[in-house]
């Protein structure tokens, strides 16, 4: 009488062991999806951390060749004229700034056009000459008047790349005065 007393027991309990058992299956494979999931995401925003990295070090490049080109006088003063030409502009204070109009980087007006570091497309580079100013320590009225040392030529220098996907794009620039 013991012995089914017994089987009657453990009948009711037969399948909770089968289902506890999908249960357990089922959370560890979402687990292990949200896992893969997350990593997945990682890799995306490590590629895209890098290609923004290789954009700004190309278009960091470009600004270096260009200042270097300045310093060593390969453009000369009346190359920079107001509607611009190969990426040398004259500074026109009624209209936009060239670098921020998109037809400026749409366009062959670009120069410094074969520094392209590690990035898969050159980096575009365009020349604003500023209005002259006095450095510190310069007289300006024996400047404006005569005598003492010119004036410094200033530069706007904007240098554009993007990353070896072609996305990514990074925008630099800097002000300089030789």
């Amino acid at each position: 009488m013991k012995t089914s007393l017994r089987s009657d027991r453990n009948a009711g309990q037969r399948g909770f062991v089968l289902l506890t058992a999908v249960i357990m299956l089922l959370v560890l494979t979402l687990i292990a999806l949200v896992a893969m999931s997350f990593e997945a995401n990682q890799a995306r925003v490590a590629g895209n951390t890098a290609n923004a990295q290789i954009a700004f070090e190309t278009a960091e490049g470009a600004l270096r060749v260009a200042e270097g080109n300045l310093l060593s006088s390969t453009y000369a003063a009346n190359q920079f004229v107001v509607g611009g030409t190969n990426g040398l502009y004259l500074f026109n204070p009624t209209s936009a700034p060239v670098w921020s109009q998109a037809s400026t980087w749409a366009g062959t007006n670009v120069i410094v056009s074969g520094f392209t570091g590690e990035s898969a497309t050159a980096a575009l580079v365009v020349i604003e000459q500023l209005p002259s100013v006095s450095l510190p320590g310069q007289n300006l009225a024996s400047i404006q008047y005569g005598g003492g040392s010119p004036p410094a030529r200033v530069y706007r220098i904007t240098a554009r790349a993007v990353g070896l996907n072609g996305k990514a794009p990074v925008m630099v620039q800097s002000i300089f005065h030789e």
